[in-house]
C-alpha cells in the first residue's frame, strides 16, 4: 500500500487514514518526500459517538488535545521539520492505509446514491452550486465527516472546489445567492455564537468584532437547516513550489496593524493577504510582505484596501531567489485577523 500511495500528491480537504485505524486531516499542498504533513481528527475509541463498520471513533476538536494524545500514544506522527521549521504532526508513507480524496467521493455518491440525508444534502449543494457558476461537478469534492464515513445526522457540509478560476466563480456565485434568500442562507445571531464558542474564540476577539467579520463572509453558512462550510484549493497546475524550495524560521510572535494591498488569494485555503503600511504593534522583527493562514476559518477575513490588526508568528522565509516575511495566523488559540 505505501508504495502506491507513494505516487499520490494529499492536498488540504484529503483525509489519510493510518494502520492504526487513526484519522488524520491533511493540510497545505505541499509535503515532504516520506510523509504528508496532516493533523489527527479521528481516533479509535469504545466510547465514542461515531461508528464505521463496527467501530467506534471520536472526533478530538481541541488542536492542544491532538498534540497531547500523539505525544502520549503515537510519538511518531510528530516531527520537527527543517525546511518548515516547526514542529508537526504527520503521517510517514509507511503508515497509510487509506487516502481519502473528496473528488472521489463526490463521483461515488453521484454514481451509486446515497444514504441518508447528510449524503443527500451534501450531493444536492454540490449539484446546485456547480449548477449555478456554471462549473463542473469534476471541481468540486466533499469533505469533512463524510468523507471518511463518520457522519452524524447532525453534521455540517463540507464541500471542496478545485482550482482557483472555479473558486471565484463559487464565491460570486454564493454573493448572489445569500442575498436573495432561498435554502442557502448566513447565519443569524444564534449561529454566530455557535461558532464562536466552538472555535474558542473568547481570548481572540470580542463577540460583537467576531460579528461583524462573520457575517461578510459567504463560504460559510446554512444550507436548509444544515451548516455548511467551503474550503476552495488550488489546483495541481497552480502549484509551482515544490518541498524544500523555500526554508522558514521563525522569529517570534507579533501583533500588526496593516493594510491590505492584494486579496486574491483570500478565499483560498491555504489562504494569503498581501499587505502595506505595516506597524509592529506589539513584539519586533521584519514588518511581514503577506500573512498566511492554513486554517479555513481565516479565509474571506480582509478585502483589498481594508485596514486589520493580526496576531501570529512571524517567519522569515528564503529561497534560491528570494528572501521575505510573513506573519503565519492559526497556530495558536490566541492568534487572530480582524479587520478594523
Amino acid at each position: 500500500m505505501a508504495s502506491s500511495l507513494r505516487k499520490t500528491r494529499a492536498r488540504e480537504g484529503d483525509f489519510v487514514e493510518t494502520s492504526e485505524h487513526l484519522i488524520f486531516d491533511v493540510k497545505g499542498l505541499i509535503h515532504p518526500p516520506d510523509r504528508i504533513i496532516s493533523f489527527l481528527r479521528y481516533v479509535p475509541a469504545s466510547e465514542g459517538d461515531r461508528e464505521r463498520n463496527g467501530v467506534h471513533y471520536r472526533k478530538i476538536y481541541d488542536l492542544e488535545r491532538r498534540w497531547d494524545y500523539l505525544r502520549k500514544h503515537y510519538p511518531e506522527y510528530v516531527h520537527f521539520d527543517d525546511f518548515l521549521g516547526r514542529e508537526l504532526q504527520s503521517v510517514p508513507l509507511n503508515k497509510l492505509s487509506v487516502h481519502h480524496e473528496p473528488k472521489k467521493k463526490l463521483k461515488a455518491l453521484l454514481k451509486n446514491g446515497v444514504r441518508d440525508q447528510v449524503e443527500r444534502d451534501a450531493v444536492e449543494l454540490a449539484e446546485y452550486l456547480a449548477g449555478k457558476a456554471r462549473i463542473s461537478t469534476d471541481d468540486v469534492g466533499i469533505s469533512g465527516s463524510l468523507l471518511v464515513g463518520l457522519q452524524r445526522p447532525d453534521s455540517d457540509i463540507d464541500p471542496v472546489v478545485y482550482g482557483s478560476t472555479s473558486a471565484r466563480r463559487v464565491h460570486e456565485t454564493l454573493r448572489s445567492l445569500l442575498s436573495s434568500g432561498g435554502d442557502l442562507k448566513r447565519y443569524d445571531m444564534n449561529g454566530l455564537g455557535r461558532l464562536f464558542r466552538s472555535r474558542s474564540m473568547e481570548s481572540a476577539m470580542k463577540f460583537d468584532e467576531f460579528c461583524i467579520q462573520e457575517q461578510r463572509k459567504v463560504l460559510q453558512g446554512k444550507y436548509r437547516d444544515r451548516d455548511y462550510f467551503i474550503r476552495c484549493i488550488r489546483d495541481w497546475d497552480e502549484v509551482v513550489e515544490r518541498y524544500g524550495d523555500c526554508r522558514c524560521r521563525g522569529v517570534g510572535r507579533v501583533k500588526v496593524s496593516a493594510v491590505v494591498s492584494d486579496d486574491e488569494e483570500s478565499i483560498l485555503t491555504p489562504c494569503v493577504y498581501r499587505v502595506d503600511d505595516v506597524r509592529i504593534l506589539e513584539g519586533s522583527g521584519a514588518a511581514p510582505d503577506r500573512i498566511i493562514s492554513f486554517r479555513g476559518r481565516f479565509c474571506e477575513q480582509a478585502r483589498k484596501g481594508d485596514k486589520l490588526i493580526a496576531s501570529g508568528t512571524l517567519e522569515e522565509v528564503t529561497s534560491k531567489s528570494d528572501r521575505y516575511h510573513q506573519l503565519v495566523a492559526g497556530e495558536s488559540p490566541s492568534d487572530f485577523l480582524l479587520k478594523i
